[in-house]
């Protein structure tokens, strides 16, 4: 895959880093943990308590993932290596139904950006890497549950609401 680059930008105004968009390996699997936690926090919804026992299930199931190639991630890199951002897709396993050929549903999750790096575009980004990466893999559509932080970003990349039920159990 190449490498994408990017001017980040804070509000309207140039800054010197440059960002590069780069493909997650399993050596990354801290900085996926501490992007998924991010994300979490930022949303409000957990206890610390509740994140490190998150953070214990979803450490090996990413590395697992990652390693199987059921999860794709991508990490926004400065010139400094500094990660300041991030997204997974994973391939759900899904029913099979008529028109889609795949046996699985590309699923965005974990998208994060480091919160001194918002407001340069490195979300939108994110997004049609992997927009672009489920396209060019042949799926017909790709999902996700959007934080109200994050609804406007993919509203403005084309995504559409869905009518979802849940029961709390």
């Amino acid at each position: 895959m190449p490498v994408r680059d990017v001017n980040a930008r804070r509000r309207g105004q140039r800054i010197g880093s440059r960002v590069k968009v780069r493909l997650a390996t399993v050596r990354d699997l801290d900085v996926l943990v501490h992007q998924r936690r991010g994300m979490w926090t930022d949303m409000g919804e957990k206890t610390s308590a509740e994140l490190d026992d998150a953070d214990s299930v979803y450490r090996p199931w990413a590395r697992s993932r990652l390693k199987a190639g059921t999860v794709v991630a991508w990490l926004a890199e400065t010139n400094q290596k500094d990660i300041v951002a991030g997204a997974i897709v994973w391939l759900r396993p899904t029913v099979p139904r008529p028109g889609f050929k795949h046996q699985t549903q590309p699923f965005v999750l974990s998208m994060y950006t480091e919160p001194e790096w918002r407001g340069r575009g490195l979300a939108p980004l994110l997004a049609a890497e992997a927009v672009n990466w489920a396209r060019k893999n042949g799926y017909k559509e790709i999902l996700l549950h959007a934080s109200q932080m994050g609804k406007r970003v993919y509203l403005r990349q084309g995504f559409s609401r869905t009518w979802e039920m849940r029961l709390q159990l």
